[in-house]
């Protein structure tokens, strides 16, 4: 049984860039961006659930066989992930594995993508991976701590939904749902479940259009180490990119965070870990030149870049601003000297290029001022 999500496409950009910020890979309930309209669960505890770096989980749909299992492990000092995958659907199982190395290359293995939707296959995993966790937070605030013996689960609410996203896709569960079940301490540690979801209702209204009938079985425990062996060779893994993509349409820009098959020849973990620690290379300062300032790609946009310095070593904070605001230096800019940064080129003291994972865009210094009005034309 596949989670029914929507992915995430903007041709506003300062949504994809704010939310592609949030890089949450980690399974937990921390990664709902306002796309769900702030439907969150009220949860008061979700740190103590996001202690867990490893799960098992098998979804079902009530009145059918098919199925769809994960086993997986995370890596938050790294960024590492590792699933494996076996879905059976339509009476055909496909088996295959998930690698996302330092946060921004997917390896995949067997045939559990679909080509120009790779990040499809890990997206899928970690929502239901993550709305199984949010569940749980939601039954349980006070934590797995609390979990004696066999506990019977029985939740409801009738007004606040669940939202649950990763950078490129969301979910969202319609008030009014039940869940309904158990969870106990496993024999090696953690805690195993099993949970039954029922939301919606028949009614045809746009609120509860969608109605979800879904168990979840499986277990949370922890592991020493998550991180990927370096020497593991990626010979036989099909690599992509992971990032911001654009793609031009008849209403504009579009910017999905997305997958892009790699154009570096990676042949082991530590190639790519090298490759990252490069492209991670700040540059260094040179006194002569001031990109301070905001910078577009046309001047006439409402949106584009603000560069300041951000810290006392002479780096520059690059953060994204529009109509709604600014994101925040300290929390969401980019540190860098831009000169001699991997990521930056210098075409002069007014114009530079910047690398997507896409090819590279050039922008413009608009003004010195780093906080101009930003508005849209009015139509």
């Amino acid at each position: 049984m596949r989670l029914v999500y929507s992915k995430k496409q903007f041709q506003d950009p300062l949504h994809i860039i704010i939310t592609a910020l949030f890089l949450c890979f980690t399974f937990t309930g921390r990664c709902c961006a306002t796309p769900c309209d702030g439907s969150n669960p009220s949860a008061s505890n979700l740190s103590a659930w996001e202690e867990f770096n490893a799960f098992e989980l098998k979804t079902t749909k009530p009145g059918t066989s098919d199925y769809a299992s994960y086993h997986g492990e995370f890596d938050q000092k790294s960024s590492d992930i590792q699933i494996e995958v076996e879905i059976l659907e339509a009476g055909k199982t496909i088996k295959g594995k998930i690698l996302m190395i330092g946060g921004r290359v997917m390896a995949t293995q067997g045939p559990i993508t679909e080509p120009g939707y790779e990040i499809d296959a890990l997206d899928a995993a970690v929502l239901q991976q993550q709305l199984a966790v949010r569940l749980l937070a939601e039954a349980i605030p006070e934590g797995p701590a609390t979990v004696s013996g066999k506990q019977q689960i029985n939740h409801k609410s009738e007004t606040q939904g669940v939202c649950f996203a990763t950078p490129s896709a969301e979910g969202y569960i319609p008030p009014p749902w039940q869940l309904t079940g158990f969870i106990k301490n496993a024999p090696r540690g953690g805690v195993q479940y099993e949970m039954h979801l029922v939301s919606g209702t028949s009614e045809k209204s746009s609120k509860q259009a969608s109605a979800y009938d879904l168990t979840f079985n499986g277990r949370l425990s922890k592991v020493l180490t998550a991180r990927i062996d370096d020497s593991m060779s990626l010979a036989d893994w099909n690599l992509f990119g992971v990032g911001v993509q654009t793609r031009e349409t008849k209403g504009g820009t579009v910017f999905d965070y997305s997958s892009a098959p790699a154009t570096e020849p990676y042949q082991t973990v530590a190639h790519v870990r090298r490759k990252l620690a490069q492209d991670d290379y700040p540059g260094e300062p040179d006194l002569s030149k001031n990109f301070t300032g905001f910078w577009k790609e046309d001047c006439d946009e409402p949106f584009g870049l603000q560069i300041k310095h951000f810290g006392d070593d002479g780096k520059y904070s690059i953060v994204f601003c529009g109509p709604g605001g600014c994101g925040n230096p300290g929390e969401d800019g980019h540190s860098t000297f831009i000169n001699k940064d991997r990521g930056y080129e210098v075409v002069s003291d007014t114009e530079i290029k910047i690398s997507r994972s896409d090819g590279w865009n050039t922008y413009h210094k608009c003004t010195t001022d780093t906080n101009p009005v930003l508005k849209y034309k009015q139509q």
